[in-house]
């Protein structure tokens, strides 16, 4: 199964859950009216037959107040984290990493999860931490790539190696690319309008703790019929919690073992989640969180969040040691060994954290023309193999250390990316600002293989920054590409990823709004035209246009002059087409394929476009690589 059946098996995961949910309800609104039928018909109902209930008023009223209840209560959760990642993040009460942090284990988190995302060609998502926290877990949240968070326990940070800490981190980016993060939100929130019921229960329970006290006869049986519809809707809580349980094992539970298989995938290092793995089995604390979301979290986490009974029906996650076997059969009793016979540590000894790899000299690795095929570039969206990771960790380690502590720094973060701009530009075309012109040699020194990279690592940063100040960041950039009266193809990639990432539309909940290609005709007239000019002259590119237009026109479309394929017209065209669901997207990213494969190479320029292209239909394509 590749990326994009994945994400289509996502979307119909989603559909999956809306019949759940919908089952849920019926059957939730059936045994709170068989409880307030019992209640009325204890006290002389106006029916003796409950089934005859439910087409009295009272059964009406009963039911359409079930339905709005459950409703309002998906609403307000829906409400409450429209903001996506950062939403869920601000909701545990973790607290965000500074990407420039000096504290040791987090450092290593931030390169770590930087060089994943080099590896993946994801933007890097933003890093929190629940201090809090000393079990081993740890979960990604957000509507799509561009706006992830991962979010990490303090015992993850303090006990895994970097190993194991990059095979936690491989697991999690799994769910990023296989489109799980979408899902879980949306679950997040359906789930709170099933729990409401029992909540309602709760409170009513916890008003009337002190009511009846001075009250007359009359107030005292008041009291005590809400005392037990309180307590009937406290039971009717434990109907959705069971219920809310019961969906969340059915869509989640299969979902980790891919999601570890591809850790290993990617890092080619079973014994990196494995020792995570084992380690959570080891520790005192497991990976169970005290916080008071463990139970609303609980089909996000990289482990088991909470242990409840009848952990087999309702379980999230499957059983560490099956997880374990799964990855490495014998690997639970090698590590078993090895504690046997290795010393203990000295008492308030802390782990050493693995030395990484030392860097190779891997930034011209990618930096000449590539001989490639379409089949190898649409197969390698959403596939990050060891090897990417290989080539993320040398570029990342490679990179001038001033690069990376601008990116970090969100004054340095905008002087970095107008220090790209300038770079790619005329000579003299403007005047280098204030810390700009020492970054300048820098970048020019990274070459352009890293360009990207940095862009994707000074992003979070920037997200930092108020929505006025990311707005007024982004039409400074576009001054400054506009300053010379022409638009570089980098300059262009460079704009559509900061209007897509710092624009007012980030985090909103994406959907598919075009299920035909007739829908965007014009918006892929617009792309393949730019495309299929870069790499020849003008009959190349018309030939290069005819052939892959014809597979949605039927050749009647004629290719765009060059003045016809400004940045704002590709702009419009790239954010419609972002609509597509995602079987048309991968044709598409096919033709864009054959479109810089033309000539049968690929240059750095085009790369960068198909990447940027890929990126931007949320369809993230790592490194072009040789071979």
């Amino acid at each position: 199964m590749n990326f994009f059946e994945r994400q289509h098996q996502a979307r119909r995961r989603t559909a999956l859950l809306v019949a759940y949910f919908a089952l849920a309800v019926v059957l939730i609104v059936f045994a709170v009216n068989a409880v307030v039928y019992a209640l009325t018909a204890a006290g002389g109902g106006p029916v003796s037959d409950w089934r005859a209930w439910l087409a009295t008023p009272y059964g009406l009223w009963t039911s359409a107040g079930v339905i709005a209840l459950i409703t309002a209560g998906s609403m307000v959760s829906f409400l409450r984290l429209a903001g996506g990642g950062e939403s869920v993040a601000r909701m545990v009460g973790a607290r965000r990493v500074d990407m420039a942090t000096v504290e040791a284990t987090e450092k290593r988190l931030v390169n770590v999860v930087e060089e994943m995302a080099i590896a993946s060609g994801t933007p890097v998502p933003r890093i929190y931490v629940m201090d809090g926290e000393p079990a081993i877990n740890a979960f990604v949240a957000g509507y799509g790539v561009d706006e992830a968070v991962l979010v990490v326990t303090r015992g993850l940070l303090d006990t895994l190696s970097r190993d194991e800490l990059q095979g936690v981190v491989g697991h999690e980016f799994s769910h990023v690319l296989n489109g799980d993060m979408r899902l879980n939100v949306l679950l997040l929130s359906t789930l709170a309008g099933i729990l409401v019921i029992g909540q309602l229960g709760g409170f009513l329970l916890r008003s009337l703790r002190y009511a009846g006290r001075g009250r007359d006869r009359n107030g005292g049986q008041i009291v005590a019929a809400m005392l037990a519809l309180g307590l009937a809707l406290f039971v009717m809580g434990y109907v959705g919690l069971f219920f809310g349980r019961l969906i969340k094992a059915a869509v989640s539970r299969q979902r980790e073992f891919l999601a570890d298989a591809s850790s290993v995938q990617f890092t080619r290092n079973p014994a990196g989640i494995a020792g995570a793995l084992w380690k959570i089995k080891r520790n005192s604390e497991g990976s169970q969180l005290a916080n008071r979301y463990a139970e609303d979290m609980s089909h996000m986490c990289f482990g088991q969040s909470l242990s409840f009974a009848f952990s087999g029906l309702f379980a999230t996650h499957p059983p560490i040691d099956v997880r374990i076997r799964a990855i490495d059969p014998s690997f639970a009793a090698r590590r078993a060994a090895e504690e046997r016979t290795r010393p203990a540590p000295a008492p308030g000894a802390t782990p050493v954290p693995a030395t990484p790899p030392a860097a190779g000299a891997a930034l011209g690795f990618a930096a000449g023309a590539i001989a490639a095929s379409r089949e190898q570039l649409t197969a390698s969206v959403g596939e990050p193999t060891a090897r990417h990771v290989d080539y993320a960790r040398d570029l990342h380690q490679g990179l001038a250390p001033e690069l990376l502590d601008a990116a970090h720094d969100s004054a340095g973060a905008q002087a970095l990316l107008q220090a790209l701009v300038l770079a790619d530009a005329d000579a003299g075309a403007a005047v280098p600002g204030p810390g700009i012109e020492a970054l300048l040699e820098k970048v020019r020194a990274a070459g352009v293989v890293a360009r990207l990279p940095l862009v994707n690592i000074a992003l979070p940063t920037l997200k930092s920054l108020p929505a006025p100040a990311r707005a007024g960041f982004v039409q400074q950039m576009n001054a400054l590409v506009q300053a010379d009266r022409r638009v570089t193809l980098f300059e262009f990639v460079l704009m559509a990823l900061l209007e897509k990432q710092l624009g007012a539309a980030n985090g909103a909940s994406r959907r598919v709004r075009y299920t035909r290609f007739e829908q965007v005709l014009p918006e892929i007239r617009v792309l393949l035209s730019l495309l299929a000019r870069l790499g020849g002259d003008e009959s190349q590119a018309a030939g290069a246009f005819a052939q892959v237009m014809h597979y949605f026109d039927g050749g009647e479309a004629a290719l765009l002059a060059r003045a016809e394929c400004t940045v704002g017209r590709l702009s419009l065209a790239l954010r419609k087409l972002a609509g597509l669901s995602p079987f048309l997207k991968r044709s598409l990213i096919n033709a864009c394929a054959d479109c810089v494969l033309h000539d049968g190479r690929v240059v750095p320029a085009e790369a960068e476009l198909l990447r940027a292209t890929a990126e931007v239909l949320d369809c993230p394509m790592p490194p072009l690589l040789p071979g």
